[in-house]
């Protein structure tokens, strides 16, 4: 069989409902053969979609991964609310939905689009004084639930029925479509609850770059990664990159930016659009760190990579 730990940089999964990011983490472990694997983005496990999933040295590209903008597809249910925000919590809630039309509905989801500062979802994950905040809800804990900034825009609708709608909507990282269901059951005045959800953009891969499962293991069973690998050179391409040799790499090796690579930071670094620069071999075209900005601090390695 091949040896999996050769493979470095993300796996593109088009996740199923029901089961839960974690055990998508499980089982690629398992097809893969390593431990290496990590995720940019949990997913519940009523929602489906992409998952840029993180392979052995992509591991260290967790934080840069994770800052990018989301779409979805989400379905809404009008007329209930619940504990959790969606159709799996206790129901809070119901109402009559008989004064619902279509133009209703899509004048009053336009209406939220843009920066909000809102209520995170009571189940969620965001940890407050050390404990995630679905503890305390589990637990009938009472706790001051943090606020936070959620930006939400290219609201289009998919299909609206006579008490649901379908939309696809972008967002923010850390922005929660759970919330923005909840706010358009309130402007309309009947309450709303997640009914389903597929994550279908992860900036800056689709929905359609990447496998099931099952697809996955089927081409690792052939010796391969298949379509949805994306290698580390090409997981951040949104990034300035630049590309050195001889000497030069082989004091980035060990933990050093010689003086010819730092001239090159300093002709290409722009402190106003970049946050930093990846660092590629000039042979073979492999990444082999990324570099920041520190102020008081000059040019400092954020990751060097080593392959085996």
């Amino acid at each position: 069989m091949t040896n999996n730990n050769q493979f470095n940089g993300l796996l593109l999964v088009d996740k199923p409902s029901g089961i839960s990011s974690h055990d998508v983490v499980s089982r690629l472990r398992r097809i893969l053969g390593t431990r290496a694997v990590g995720h940019s983005g949990t997913l519940d496990p009523m929602a489906s979609g992409l998952m840029a999933c993180l392979i052995n040295e992509g591991t260290k590209l967790s934080q840069y991964i994770l800052e990018g903008d989301k779409g979805y597809r989400l379905r809404a249910q009008f007329g209930v609310r619940t504990d959790t925000l969606d159709t799996t919590g206790e129901i809070l809630e119901q109402k009559p939905t008989g004064h619902l039309t279509r133009e209703l509905i899509l004048a009053e989801a336009a209406k939220l689009q843009g920066e909000m500062d809102v209520e995170v979802p009571i189940y969620s994950a965001i940890k407050v004084q050390g404990k995630k905040l679905y503890e305390y809800a589990r637990g009938e804990q009472e706790v001051a639930v943090p606020r936070k900034l959620m930006k939400f825009w290219d609201i289009v609708p998919v299909e609206v029925g006579p008490d649901w709608a379908e939309f696809d909507i972008k967002c923010s990282k850390g922005s929660y479509i759970r919330t923005w269901i909840d706010l358009l059951g309130k402007a309309l005045g009947c309450g709303a609850a997640m009914s389903g959800l597929r994550r279908t953009w992860s900036a800056p891969y689709l929905i359609q770059q990447a496998q099931t499962l099952e697809q996955i293991e089927g081409v690792v069973k052939a010796g391969a990664l298949g379509a949805a690998f994306v290698p580390m050179e090409l997981a951040l391409p949104q990034v300035k990159r630049i590309r050195i040799k001889g000497q030069d790499k082989v004091l980035l090796g060990n933990g050093q930016i010689s003086h010819d690579l730092r001239s090159q930071l300093i002709s290409a670094f722009n402190p106003d659009v970049d946050q930093y620069i990846q660092v590629l071999a000039q042979d073979g075209g492999h990444l082999l760190a990324i570099i920041g900005l520190e102020p008081g601090r000059g040019f400092v390695l954020r990751r060097v990579f080593k392959y085996s």
